[in-house]
């Protein structure tokens, strides 16, 4: 046996008896000492390693390794890549939508963003946040309408209004930076960190290997419904962690709501007749890459506390390198 596993979210303190499982198909509680253990050796499981390696190299017993196999049968986390080639555009969509559900809840759980809500982080970060945003959403469109130009009929329509409507929508996070002290043109002159490029690329990457990807990336990325509390509680949070007046922050929850009002995080789930990829090898980068992606707004959390967290003389806002300055 070479195990390998399904995508596979685990949420484990170690002062609770339980940690949580989290798969495209159901959540399970384990036992967070066995959970432990499985993360020991999953390291291991990349179906190219038995049970015996996995063990060797993991530090467990034998036993231990089949018995935490054996353990995680009724989460079905195990598989095989023995599949077809092509597969029905039913299992496809299935299969996509359960994908954007799983990687939209971690992406909303490990997201930067929650952590100025806490006040973990110094108000410097708070800013460094808004103009990552800030470029972020100004690029997205040209990213959508990179995939429609790769497009045709209905999918075509559809990522052009998309685009139109997400076109201009950085001017909200502009004037919130705008409240927060910053000048539109500190804004509109700096530029975006590494990570933040990232994002775009790997969009666009994507993007042009099927154009259709919009739709489930929209479904990972796009913002969730706040009602009326949840904002109320955010400013709230902010004002007493960082001394930023309760309005401050109106213009980026004012994006929020047209976005959520425009149904953008919906478009997968409306839409689902114009996926139409069927071959395997396709659906395999596909899924990948939209792993990637979400794993770049990761990596964007972790530059963002890494430059704006202590400056030491690197610029604020992010300035170009032109050729005059060499």
């Amino acid at each position: 046996m070479f195990p390998k596993f399904r995508e596979n979210v685990w949420h484990i303190n170690p002062d609770q008896q339980a940690a949580t499982l989290i798969t495209s198909r159901a959540t399970y509680e384990v036992p967070t000492r066995s959970a432990l253990a499985f993360l020991k050796m999953r390291t291991y499981c990349t179906g190219r390693n038995s049970i015996d390696v996995i063990a060797e190299r993991s530090g467990l017993s034998i036993g231990d390794v089949s018995a935490l196999l054996h353990s995680l049968e009724p989460a079905d986390i195990i598989y095989s890549d023995d599949v077809d080639d092509r597969i029905s555009r039913e299992h496809v969509r299935d299969v996509l939508m359960r994908a954007a559900t799983i990687w939209s809840r971690e992406l909303q759980m490990s997201y930067i963003g929650n952590e100025f809500v806490s006040g973990e982080l110094p108000k410097i970060v708070l800013l460094g946040w808004l103009l990552e945003m800030y470029h972020y959403i100004k690029d997205f469109p040209m990213a959508i309408e990179h995939a429609a130009k790769r497009a045709e009929g209905a999918l075509r329509d559809l990522l052009l209004r998309y685009a139109d409507e997400e076109t201009g929508h950085e001017e909200f996070v502009l004037q919130t930076l705008m409240n927060l002290g910053l000048t539109r043109d500190e804004v509109k002159s700096s530029i975006p960190l590494l990570s933040t490029r990232l994002v775009g690329l790997l969009m666009r990457e994507l993007f042009e290997l099927e154009p259709s990807s919009v739709l489930v990336v929209a479904a990972v990325i796009e913002a969730q419904d706040f009602n009326e509390s949840q904002i109320a509680a955010f400013k709230n949070s902010i004002n007493r962690h960082y001394g930023i007046d309760l309005h401050a922050f109106d213009p980026y929850f004012q994006h929020q709501q047209i976005d959520v009002g425009l149904g953008h995080a919906e478009l997968l789930a409306s839409h689902l007749d114009l996926i139409e990829v069927q071959d395997r090898r396709t659906l395999d980068q596909i899924t990948n890459g939209i792993h990637d992606l979400k794993h770049s707004f990761d990596l964007q959390g972790v530059e963002l506390k890494a430059y704006f967290t202590t400056l030491n003389g690197k610029y604020f806002p992010r300035q170009p390198v032109d050729f005059a300055s060499i």
